[in-house]
């Protein structure tokens, strides 16, 4: 399944354990340019920007899926219909979203240390902007059963900003399809959409 981290560095080629590969270290020797991250004694600046981008790459390996199920929880259409579905047992609803975009951010910081001290903090943010057109769905008992069309396009941006000096960076960027019909795993009752113990506490009593 595609990851968050696939949408911001691309596919990574699998290298020695531990160690960051393809386009993190494209990102890295981007980082060590700016000259955010200095020349240490005993660790060049390629090096400590290579050690932040595995560990950025580490932390966004989680899945697309998740991102789209999360956001379509918070305020949606599917939402809508999950509610209403889930309150009317038999309820069928097919759901049609000409176009939407959802914009999503994530950001982390990071001590770069050097036997033992820290030499600056960085963070990296990062931004997807997802575009949904055409989508078609299917939502059954609150629940996320069918997708019977929609295209998707993820853009990925990585940025690490500096505090001392002030600076900010972008260091990696892509954009690419997705096919949510591959990327939502909808058998054996499809996605919740609502937290149904919540929802059933929320109904008013007779």
């Amino acid at each position: 399944m595609t990851t968050v981290r696939d949408i911001v560095f691309g596919e990574l080629i699998p290298g020695k354990p531990g160690e960051a590969a393809g386009e993190v270290l494209a990102a890295a020797e981007r980082l060590a340019g700016t000259g955010v991250v200095a020349d240490q004694p005993q660790a060049p600046a390629a090096a400590l920007a290579r050690a932040v981008l595995a560990k950025v790459a580490e932390l966004l390996d989680f899945e697309i899926s998740d991102v789209f199920v999360g956001a379509w929880k918070t305020r949606s259409a599917l939402l809508t219909a999950a509610r209403e579905t889930h309150a009317t047992p038999g309820l069928r609803r097919e759901v049609s979203i000409r176009s939407f975009t959802m914009p999503w951010e994530y950001e982390a910081e990071m001590d770069v240390v050097v036997n033992g001290s820290v030499v600056t903090t960085l963070t990296a943010a990062v931004t997807l902007q997802l575009t949904v057109t055409a989508l078609a769905a299917v939502v059954e008992a609150g629940r996320l059963t069918a997708l019977t069309a929609g295209d998707t396009t993820a853009r990925g941006e990585l940025l690490v900003r500096c505090s001392s000096p002030a600076a900010e960076h972008t260091v990696a960027e892509r954009e690419q399809p997705v096919d949510l019909r591959r990327e939502l795993r909808l058998g054996g009752g499809g996605v919740a959409l609502i937290d149904e113990a919540g929802e059933v506490a929320a109904q008013p009593s007779p």
